[in-house]
């Protein structure tokens, strides 16, 4: 599929005409390397209505399960992708819903409810499943699991919910309709729940589950005990500023929450925020909040882009997913962290003015955590430590206006803690570069999965068109590695939650979710054999007959060491029957390696075979490889270009159509793969060129002359020459197959000399001689005025040497088109016609020099001249033999009759001959003699 692709790429066009400038191999596009339409077919679980959530759980026994959440119901999935049992939650009030019994206060019923599962999480040391939903005012149900005959099961559920729960007071009020993300930790053997939700002013007023909050479940799971003071918008910013949490992970001793909310309560631009709570404390005082700033920046990526691509700063500012990972070795190097450091990746978006809808325009950026702690401690120690600048502690949708007390010495021991005893929003905090350097334009992220692969890190990158991009992040760089990009089926987002079950990831679009080895859907996308060997390691690609595949996927002979060339075009793409020929290969995978030292020929140490048809043909080194351009970023349009030399041949050598064939034995065996086997492309034709005629024969002394050779399969082959006699005749740059031309090169003597054409060191002679002449003399020219189309008479010697004599005017500011001379001729006189002069209205004349061109001869001369516009005839005057006849600003008045005509002007009297005609005189002067001869 490939190598016919590529094939037919280069190949899809002949030309007619041949251009005798350097020709080049055309570039074949990175794009046709891979093909990210090829569909996989995953496994796959679908679902009754649209998933709301996702959960994996992995037992220590090795069995294993994942939850996935709809409207009202809860599935238990086996790692096979089969529904094992289902959890209703809903409709609240309906018979099916059993555990909705539970907790059902009196009153509660009357009308079904629906339960959206808004909050679907595991116990981090226990097998418990917790779900929240929106139903009964946001209540949760802990699901116990247990093993049997290796599927996972609901042992138990209960109902978190206790009866002394108030519209006013509602500890078991977790879930909230408009969002809710909670994480569950783990402090000695007890289970802490870190609830984060969306309200507004409806939900504030009955059954709150409030903003923020640190709850714990009773020993009895029948509620929850409120471990410290909660936090909540305050009631006159309720409606206006509402708080999306989009991400929750714990780290070391903390809880962290992602946001996305303006910038100020006054405000309408958006951004992104980190919450940070302490994870053993369990105290509101130690609220913090960072804001996360990810940016493209324009200086440095025209600094480091070869294009010129204008491409303005970018905020981008309301995060859309997130995921907290251990990067691999070399991403870690270049973001100066160690490879055993948890570092946050954010999805994040461009949005629209003044609002949180994002734009399709995406980025990742990664945030070390300890350097999120850090800046928050700096940030405390500006707050809390001597100084003079005034700083807002902020939070003011939470708490009231107060500036940061400034009223502890460093320095010294600390005493008073006070200071850090309340929540603060920390404003100092630097800034991260997109690591795609703003090539997402168009693409709107929904989803991140990060994950160390050997030695890089991939981001397996969810989208609103339902597809998963799996990419190597890696700073700054100037080209994106997408290793797979492939469609979930459904062009609906990907779901933000992505689940990990045992080797595999789990998406969720629309109503199904599909699974994902880590490894990758396959390598189906690679279209060649280098690009295929050339993906990760981890992704397993290899090449089977024409296809890249995994080795369990392949039925025939399967390798990951080594790759055929490609053979793509090549140039020319025919030649002389006994030509010594270059011909320029074109291709890919030529060498396995991309850079190679400076000391030595990339050709070294590997051997290199051509032969077009039965010939063989000489690799030239010095022209090939090692002579391409600089080395491109792999993602941009490239080519590898081999020149060889045909040989001349003892075996006969027949006319028409042969097979090009380039094969390659690479001595080197460094990875990815080493080049081995051959390439062949058919369309090479030899044929026999044929010069027919040479036009003109003859033409001066002096050179100049414009020679057309013709005949057949003048263009053929590689390299020409045009010989007259010793002499070379330069040829014109564009030339067609049965005719070249060239300007004859100027002689010594009088003589006829031989016309060959030689392509690539094979002769073809005319069947006639080029006849050298003397060089014309110009004498001069009358009359000395004319108008366009006037004849003008040049004198001299020689001049039928010249075979194409022009003339041409030249004024002030006008030089008229050179016009080719057609009238009669003989070597003493020249009869040419005057090319048209552009006159801007009829009543003036122009000065300037009649120059006449001659070939290449010294003969060339400009001589004085008057231009007139082309005379009028004008209406009929006095009686049927009298005309008007004007040029310019004279005027003149003619008689005609039958025998003898007089023509009478100023000036003039007398008579003509008995000759039939119509003459005239201006000012006095015989200007011209015109025979229009009309009897009457």
């Amino acid at each position: 599929m490939g190598l016919s692709f590529l094939v037919c790429l280069s190949l899809g066009f002949m030309l007619t005409g041949v251009s005798f400038s350097n020709w080049q191999c055309p570039r074949i596009p990175y794009s046709a390397t891979r093909d990210f339409t090829v569909k996989y077919e995953l496994p796959s679980f679908t679902a009754d209505g649209p998933i709301q959530n996702i959960v994996t759980y992995k037992d220590p026994s090795g069995a294993a399960a994942l939850f996935v959440a709809v409207r009202n119901k809860i599935y238990v999935v086996s790692p096979a992708l089969a529904n094992s049992s289902v959890i209703v939650t809903g409709p609240v009030g309906s018979a099916q819903c059993e555990i909705c019994a539970q907790c059902q206060e009196p009153g509660d019923g009357r009308k079904p409810e629906d339960t959206d599962n808004v909050v679907l999480v595991m116990d981090p040391s226990e097998p418990w499943l917790y779900s929240c939903g929106t139903s009964q005012h946001g209540r949760c149900f802990q699901h116990k699991l247990e093993i049997q005959d290796s599927l996972v099961v609901v042992n138990a559920t209960y109902c978190l919910y206790a009866a002394q729960n108030s519209p006013d007071e509602c500890p078991d009020c977790v879930a909230s309709p408009l969002g809710t993300r909670v994480l569950v930790t783990e402090t000695s053997r007890v289970s802490y729940f870190y609830i984060a939700s969306t309200i507004n002013s409806s939900i504030a007023a009955r059954y709150s589950p409030k903003s923020v909050s640190i709850r714990r479940p009773k020993a009895t799971l029948d509620g929850f005990s409120c471990v410290s003071d909660s936090l909540n918008v305050l009631p006159e910013f309720q409606d206006s500023y509402p708080i999306d949490y989009v991400y929750s992970f714990s780290a070391q001793d903390f809880v962290y929450f992602l946001t996305v909310q303006k910038e100020s309560p006054t405000s309408g631009s958006y951004h992104t925020r980190l919450v940070r709570l302490t994870a053993k404390e369990h105290n509101m005082g130690r609220y913090r909040e960072l804001v996360l700033d990810c940016r493209f920046e324009s200086k440095r990526r025209r600094r480091r882009s070869s294009d010129r691509e204008h491409k303005h700063d970018v905020a981008f500012n309301v995060l859309q997913a997130a995921h907290v990972a251990r990067p691999g070795p070399k991403l870690a190097q270049e973001i100066s962290v160690n490879e055993t450091d948890l570092v946050l990746f954010g999805a994040f978006a461009e949005s629209e003015a003044e609002s949180s809808v994002p734009r399709w325009y995406s980025a990742v950026c990664a945030f070390p955590v300890h350097q999120i702690n850090q800046a928050i401690e700096d940030g405390m120690s500006k707050c809390c430590g001597v100084a003079q600048r005034k700083l807002l502690r902020g939070l003011s949708f939470f708490q009231a206006v107060e500036y940061c007390p400034h009223n502890v010495n460093l320095s010294s021991p600390v005493v008073d803690t006070s200071c850090w005893n309340k929540p603060t929003l920390v404003t100092m905090a630097p800034y991260k570069v997109d690591l795609f350097n703003g090539h997402m334009a168009g693409v709107l992220l929904t989803s991140i999965f990060v994950m160390a692969q050997g030695n890089v890190t991939v981001a397996h990158l969810g989208t609103a068109e339902g597809r998963i991009m799996q990419v190597v992040l890696q700073r700054s760089s100037s080209y994106t590695v997408t290793l797979a990009n492939f469609s979930l089926g459904k062009e609906l987002p990907v779901l933000r939650e992505v689940g990990l079950l045992r080797d595999s990831l789990l998406f969720a679009t629309g109503n199904k979710v599909s699974q994902v080895a880590i490894t990758g859907p396959g390598c189906r996308h690679f279209l060649t054999c280098q690009r295929c060997l050339r993906a990760e390691r981890f992704m397993r690609c290899g090449w089977c007959e024409g296809v890249c595949t995994r080795q369990e996927d392949c039925t025939a002979l399967w390798t990951e060491k080594s790759c055929p060339p490609i053979l793509t075009d090549f140039h020319p793409q025919s030649a002389p029957l006994h030509g010594r020929t270059r011909v320029t290969l074109c291709g890919m995978g030529f060498q396995s390696r991309q850079h190679f030292a400076a000391v030595g020929s990339p050709m070294a140490g590997s051997t290199y075979w051509v032969t077009v048809g039965q010939r063989n043909c000489t690799v030239l080194p010095e022209e090939s490889l090692d002579r391409r351009p600089p080395v491109l970023p792999p993602t941009k349009a490239a080519v590898d270009v081999l020149v060889c030399k045909l040989e001349l041949s003892s075996d006969q050598v027949v006319v028409g159509p042969v097979t090009v064939q380039l094969t390659i034995e690479e001595q080197t065996r460094d990875p990815p793969f080493h080049v081995n086997g051959s390439s062949s492309l058919g369309g090479f034709i030899f044929v026999v060129p044929n010069v027919t005629a040479v036009h003109p024969a003859y033409g001066p002394l002096a050179g100049g002359t414009q020679l057309s050779i013709q005949g057949r399969n003048l263009t053929v082959g590689s390299s020409w020459r045009v010989m007259l006699g010793g002499a070379e005749c330069p040829m014109a740059e564009q030339q067609s197959p049965t005719e070249i031309r060239c300007t004859s090169p100027a002689a010594s003597n009088l003589h006829a000399v031989p016309v060959a054409l030689w392509i690539d060191e094979e002769q073809f002679p005319a069947p006639e001689p080029f006849q050298y002449r003397p060089d014309p003399v110009l004498r001069d020219i009358s009359p000395n005025c004319t108008y366009e189309g006037s004849a003008l008479t040049i004198h001299g010697t020689s001049l039928d040497s010249v075979y194409y004599p022009r003339v041409q005017f030249v004024d002030a500011s006008v030089a008229t088109e050179a016009k080719v001379c057609v009238g009669p001729r003989s070597p003493e006189q020249l009869v040419c016609q005057s090319p048209a002069y552009p006159f801007a209205n009829r009543v003036e004349s122009a000065h300037g020099n009649l120059t006449v061109l001659l070939d290449g001869s010294p003969g060339r001369r400009a001589f004085r001249l008057r231009y007139y516009p082309t005379p009028q005839i004008l209406p009929f005057k006095h009686d049927d033999h009298t005309y008007h006849l004007k040029s310019g600003d004279d005027e003149i008045e003619i008689h005609v009759w039958r025998g003898l005509r007089e023509a009478g002007g100023p000036g003039r009297s007398g008579t003509e001959g008995a000759r039939p005609g119509l003459h005239w005189w201006a000012g006095g002067q015989k200007s011209a003699r015109e025979n229009w001869g009309a009897e009457r």
